[in-house]
């Protein structure tokens, strides 16, 4: 919504950002982070252009986000840095390059960047209680369902239902 403090915890290279800074009609401030600085020269080269005024570039690491800006944000997006099993169609060679121990890491590090993003969270936010969206582009459970699951067991937060129909025909 315009006016909202709104952060994008992994943007590179931008396009989720931008897409959110247009829905906000360049109203209020989206916070585009991305723990690797290569990566953000891409996101600031898309931001300008495509004309968005309302963002601001940052190279913070995402597990500390929760610490560094506790109650922050009215909106969080964490499209978390995953194995990637869920693009095996387009990049066949994700099949032979992850491994189990592949995902765990990647699980471990979503739990903690989910938890941050919690506490960034402000949950007195006048735009009706922070509101987070949690994605990965893995099919994996423990990536998913299992990193959810030990949110809700790490804060008091809910799921609310986002209005999309997905898994029927």
């Amino acid at each position: 919504q315009p006016g909202d403090r709104v952060m994008d915890m992994s943007a590179a290279p931008g396009g989720k950002t931008s897409y959110i800074a247009q829905l906000m009609r360049n109203k209020g401030v989206v916070i585009a982070n991305d723990l690797k600085p290569e990566r953000q020269k891409a996101t600031v080269a898309n931001l300008h252009r495509l004309g968005v005024r309302n963002a601001v570039t940052c190279c913070y690491d995402g597990r500390k986000i929760g610490a560094q800006m506790r109650n922050s944000f009215d909106r969080i997006l964490l499209d978390a840095p995953c194995s990637g099993l869920g693009v095996i169609s387009r990049d066949p060679s994700v099949k032979v390059q992850r491994t189990i121990p592949d995902v765990k890491r990647c699980a471990h590090l979503q739990k903690e960047l989910l938890v941050a993003a919690i506490d960034a969270l402000n949950h007195k936010s006048k735009k009706g209680g922070g509101y987070m969206v949690y994605s990965t582009c893995s099919v994996a459970v423990a990536e998913n369902e299992e990193v959810v699951n030990y949110l809700l067991s790490k804060r008091d937060v809910k799921i609310v239902d986002a209005g999309l129909d997905f898994g029927t025909l």
